[in-house]
């Protein structure tokens, strides 16, 4: 099944109330090291830090008033919950989100932040699904897919319309794929507006599920392992019945990048663009890092997702022991 650009155009019109249009923002350092001419969609200034707030916007605004009255419960590696949960705040709904037992502390925080009711189950996102789906089923909630879902993606499809409203000249944009929400719904508003522009899926190095299910044309099962991209791990249910098939049909390349990178990627964008970003944001800037030569001259675009990291983990991972340390990234 699709989801078809009408769809995405009637989502920007019922999220417009809650969900800003988000700045695209030339990188000017990204555009001399690659000879090309780079722009960054900044994600991370929603209300809720990542880009998964237009998606959860347009499914909770587009239920009736029996299904809000039941509540609703998600399964997030921690943006996802965290968008259900503002907006269920701002709809007078109740939320629950199952997340697994290896996601970091400040995003358990978020959750709670925004009013979410939280359940912590297992260790993969497997587990986590798979009790948030039981309990809706036991306790009459609504199941809010993080992905797979024509009103989720309706909602992130939105990103593709501000991008050539903005930059109508886009050769090519990179855009993280995981579950394949985002992707789903970005390439369908890019191809559909813009059909010779390029997309090119970004992920992990191990573990990118969506990306080897594409590889062999049907749905696998992947290891999944820690990653400072912790957005970006995660499994394809088989029972899949949009994203799979979008991302096999709009996709035209994919670009898998190594833990290093992506932590370089978030070093250069924190020295360069003074913005602190999660692993997942700024895969994309690893993937046009390793593309390289073949942007030369290019207009290119792609997403800083989510900024739902805290300083500590981000300079644990930088192998910085303090802030001080860090002021050679903001002066350089």
């Amino acid at each position: 099944m699709m989801v078809e650009l009408d769809e995405i155009h009637a989502a920007q019109q019922r999220i417009a109330g809650y969900v800003r249009p988000t700045p695209l923002r030339k990188s000017h350092a990204l555009s001399t090291e690659l000879s090309a001419s780079i722009w960054l969609k900044m994600e991370t200034m929603h209300d809720t830090g990542a880009f998964k707030l237009r998606g959860a916007a347009n499914k909770l605004l587009s239920l009736d008033e029996t299904q809000k009255s039941r509540g609703v419960i998600t399964v997030s590696s921690g943006n996802h919950g965290r968008a259900v949960a503002y907006m269920a705040r701002q709809l007078n709904i109740r939320a629950v989100v199952c997340v697994t037992e290896i996601i970091p502390p400040e995003k358990i925080g978020g959750l709670y932040d925004f009013g979410a009711e939280v359940i912590v189950h297992g260790q993969t996102q497997d587990d986590a699904d798979a009790e948030a789906r039981r309990i809706a089923e036991r306790d009459g909630l609504l199941f809010v897919s993080p992905f797979d879902d024509p009103h989720v993606i309706a909602g992130q499809g939105t990103i593709g319309l501000e991008l050539l409203a903005d930059q109508p000249a886009l050769d090519i944009v990179f855009v993280q794929l995981s579950g394949g929400g985002l992707m789903a719904g970005t390439a369908k508003a890019l191809k559909s507006l813009k059909p010779d522009i390029k997309v090119i899926g970004v992920s992990l190095e191990h573990g990118a599920a969506m990306i080897e299910s594409i590889k062999v044309g049907h749905i696998v099962e992947v290891d999944e392992k820690p990653s400072i991209a912790d957005a970006l791990p995660g499994p394809i249910p088989a029972d899949n019945q949009y994203t799979f098939a979008m991302c096999r049909k709009l996709v035209d390349d994919f670009v898998q990048v190594p833990e290093s990178e992506i932590l370089e990627a978030m070093k250069f964008i924190l020295a360069k663009e003074k913005c602190l970003v999660e692993g997942g944001a700024a895969a994309g800037v690893a993937a046009m890092r390793r593309y390289g030569s073949l942007l030369e001259g290019k207009k290119a675009a792609t997403l800083l997702t989510g900024n739902n990291i805290s300083l500590d983990r981000a300079l644990s991972a930088f192998g910085l022991k303090d802030a001080q340390q860090s002021e050679t990234f903001w002066i350089s």
